[in-house]
């Protein structure tokens, strides 16, 4: 207890440190070495930060002069600018590019060109992009707060007019929402489970004792997150919550078995008793738990795979805390117990051993519903779909999703897809075709077809590329146009040469022209040089808040452009497209999702099962005892299947979790089993007596764990109410599958199979007495 106390500083610095930084950024969802991600490392290296912001309000045109008064806020023309923010272009400002640029467009067609992207439909309204800088990208709570204050305060917007969207604006409200969430929730959690922790026990002194366990669980293991330089996400804020309520669910535990310890011997030795008889039940409870969150690792998503290392973690604190605090805590301050024996009899036999005896009588009929039921339900799984769409952690009432819906209605969509034309060498100002198979015109010409193929798939509303920046056709088919002259030099050999020669001369006197301004496309970062070669950009925006499928917008747009580069003659050597930016980061979380939602939870169950066979001794045994623990998992994402709703990320962890959890109940019903039969108990008795010791006990640990997990359905954050949701409903079909499911397999022939003398689940005196005690509340129960 002194080294707790003492620890008690760091513990909470790490806390603190833990919550006020977290990363909630989709695209570093991946981790390294998957092709998105390189494709996607390379595009940042070479653009630069592409996290922008989307600015506008109500009036926003482009005339509005608090539009250049918040452009010039944001990034000053002279000094520092703000230092979470790289760069800042309007919809003025861009027109304006176009209109003193040395091709000249008229206005009308420079305001054509930004519709959809920084102008809107009707060619006035309009905003403000502004790009955040690393820093900025670090802190995107910061920049967040940083951009409404200079809006707000310094641009007189008022703050029910202001508009924010881009991807740093919903990473950010990820960032808030996913803390604001638990903070919001925590509390009424934290005393749904204490209150059910009360009903049960019944003693204050002994649930401050339970409550401190569980605190000190919860806040060491988040405090490991940060000093082992993990950061918290939307994912893994929900991990202390689950710890503490776990914590709690296995100090109930042992407490009934400090409970049933003062009954036998007095208080005398009551925590040692207690502790013997409970440790190991409660210690295989904690491992198999963690079994079930570190099979999340196998995830490729990120934040599960944090969420699964830092929860089993967790788990092994938690086993930790409890055998040693609270016995210590008992012994130190023993609690004054209320006599919970009449009432527990009187449950026994008006309400669990007629519970008891009916599955026993009637285990052929649950038997023949639960099993096949199970198996059509399970066919379901095969119909999941996944979602890490960021539009759906909202609610479609709630300011995030209302600004991102008033953005796309009158500016355009603000999600951004990227398709990159790789050139292997750089274009050059010589004639057509001498160093290169495409000149800097033809490039240019390419990239324009390239990007009204891509505007032309569906979902895509609105296309910036090189060619946005670039001369007009009427300049490409006559180059005298608009000041690119072709001088007397040009003119005369123009007069002097054949029709096909006027044509190659053109064009070539157009390139020399062009390339001249190469230093104008770079300017707008939408061409960069890239080693020997260099990179065209095309970035598409895609609408964020429809169930878009990401992986048939993803592949109907390569195949668009493979069909318009292979119509062109066009081959890889030549020019290699690169599709990246955050729709096709998002398409393949949402895949390695789905996979790792199927392969977590095979691991779970194979690691799982070799324990469960381990400690019975019997492969048949083993396997027969998740059964019960399948259930829970099969019912729930089944049913999900055949209804055809969504599993998010916050739902993908919680088929692998309750597998851990429901195997909890079965080793403990299973302990009093194989206990009752080593004193000599017939089956079936041995069944009530099982039922005696720890349906009570078991129904207890899922009310205190289901009451203070459901509570976050409450919360607006879909993330964490659907993992608040599942992991309820999954709680009470655990309960359901070791209280159904399971003394009917025990009931029959197949319960044979689970008796053994393994010494693993005791045999000394603690069982002996444990067994005498059952004997003496328990009706004999001989029945074959």
């Amino acid at each position: 207890m002194l080294l707790v106390v003492l620890s008690l500083p760091a513990v909470g610095w790490g806390v603190h440190q833990a919550f006020d930084k977290a990363n909630n950024n989709v695209s570093q969802w991946l981790p390294e070495g998957f092709p998105q991600t390189e494709d996607y490392s390379r595009f940042r290296a070479v653009f630069g930060v592409d996290d922008f912001a989307v600015v506008s309000w109500d009036g926003c045109t482009l005339d509005d002069p608090r539009l250049e008064e918040f452009a010039r806020a944001v990034v000053p023309p002279e000094g520092e600018p703000v230092r979470w923010f790289e760069r800042v272009i309007t919809g003025s400002r861009a027109v304006a590019i176009l209109l003193e640029g040395p091709f000249a467009i008229p206005r009308e067609e420079a305001i054509q060109r930004f519709q959809g992207t920084l102008i809107g439909p009707d060619g006035k309204m309009s905003c403000a992009v502004v790009t955040l800088s690393a820093e900025g990208n670090a802190n995107r709570t910061a920049a967040l707060k940083a951009l409404e204050t200079i809006a707000i305060d310094d641009c007189g917007i008022a703050p029910d007019k202001l508009r924010l969207g881009g991807d740093a604006v919903i990473n950010a409200a990820i960032d808030l929402e996913s803390e604001r969430a638990v903070r919001q929730w925590i509390a009424l959690s934290w005393a749904a489970g204490l209150f059910i922790a009360w009903a049960c026990l019944r003693s204050i002194k002994l649930i401050v004792m339970v409550f401190g366990v569980a605190v000190y669980s919860s806040v060491f293991t988040t405090a490991i997150v940060y000093y082992t330089g993990g950061t918290m996400n939307l994912v893994l804020v929900v991990m202390p919550v689950l710890i503490y309520i776990l914590t709690i669910s296995a100090c109930v535990h042992l407490a009934n078995y400090y409970e049933d310890a003062v009954r036998e011997g007095g208080l005398q030795g009551a925590p040692q008793r207690g502790l013997a008889a409970g440790w190991l039940p409660c210690a295989l409870s904690a491992g198999t738990t963690a079994l079930g969150l570190v099979s999340l690792c196998v995830s490729h998503v990120i934040p599960v795979r944090m969420f699964g290392i830092y929860a089993s973690v967790g788990m092994i604190i938690s086993v930790g805390a409890v055998v040693l605090m609270l016995p210590t805590l008992l012994e130190m301050w023993p609690p004054r117990l209320h006599d919970h024996l009449g009432a527990t009899i009187w449950w026994q036999r008006r309400f669990l051993r007629p519970v008891a005896h009916k599955i026993i009588r009637y285990r052929r009929i649950i038997l023949a519903i639960g099993l096949p039921g199970t198996i059509a339900l399970g066919i379901g799984v095969a119909y999941i779909h996944t979602s890490v769409a960021p539009g759906r952690f909202f609610p479609q009432d709630g300011r995030w999703a209302k600004d991102a819906a008033w953005l796309q209605k009158n500016l355009g969509p603000v999600v951004p897809f990227e398709v990159l034309l790789d050139f292997p060498d750089r274009a050059t100002a010589g004639d057509e075709g001498a160093s290169s198979p495409l000149s800097f015109l033809d490039r240019l010409e390419l990239v324009a077809r390239i990007a009204k193929v891509v505007n032309s798939v569906e979902h895509v509303q609105g296309i910036l590329s090189p060619a946005t920046f670039g001369p007009s056709e009427q300049v490409r088919r006559d180059p005298e146009e608009q000041g690119l002259e072709l001088g007397s030099t040009g003119r005369a050999m123009l007069r002097i040469a054949g029709v096909r020669d006027q044509e190659w001369l053109r064009r070539s006197v157009l390139n020399r022209r062009l390339t001249r301004y190469r230093k104008h496309f770079e300017n707008s970062n939408y061409l960069q040089p890239v080693g020997e070669g260099e990179q065209w950009r095309i970035s598409a925006r895609v609408a964020g808040l429809s169930d878009l499928n990401h992986d048939l917008l993803l592949n109907e747009v390569e195949r668009r452009v493979d069909a318009q580069l292979a119509k062109e003659g066009l081959t890889r050597d030549v020019v290699r497209p690169v599709y990246t930016g955050v729709v096709p980061l998002v398409f393949v979380a949402q895949r390695e999702l789905l996979d790792g939602l199927f392969k977590s939870f095979c691991l779970a169950f194979a690691l799982i099962a070799v324990v469960m066979t381990a400690l019975l001794r019997s492969p048949t045994a083993g396997l027969m005892s998740m059964i019960p623990n399948l259930f829970p998992a099969v019912l729930v994402f089944g049913t999900m299947g055949w209804l055809g709703m969504m599993v998010d990320v916050g739902a993908m962890m919680t088929a692998s979790v309750a597998l851990g959890i429901a195997v909890d109940d079965t080793l403990h019903f299973l302990t009093w089993f194989r206990r009752s039969r080593a004193a000599g108990r017939s089956q079936h008795g041995a069944i009530v007596d099982a039922y005696d010791r720890c349906a009570i006990a078991m129904t207890q640990t899922t009310m205190v764990a289901g009451a203070g997990l459901v509570v976050f359905v409450l919360s607006d954050f879909q993330p964490v109410s659907q993992f608040g949701l599942l992991m309820s409903v999954l709680l009470a079909a655990a309960l359901i599958g070791d209280l159904v499911l399971l003394p009917a397999l025990l009931a029959t022939k197949a319960g044979e199979g689970f008796v053994s003398r393994s010494a693993l689940f005791g045999n000394g005196k603690v069982t002996a007495r444990a067994a005498r005690s059952a004997h003496a509340n328990s009706p004999a129960v001989n029945s074959p």
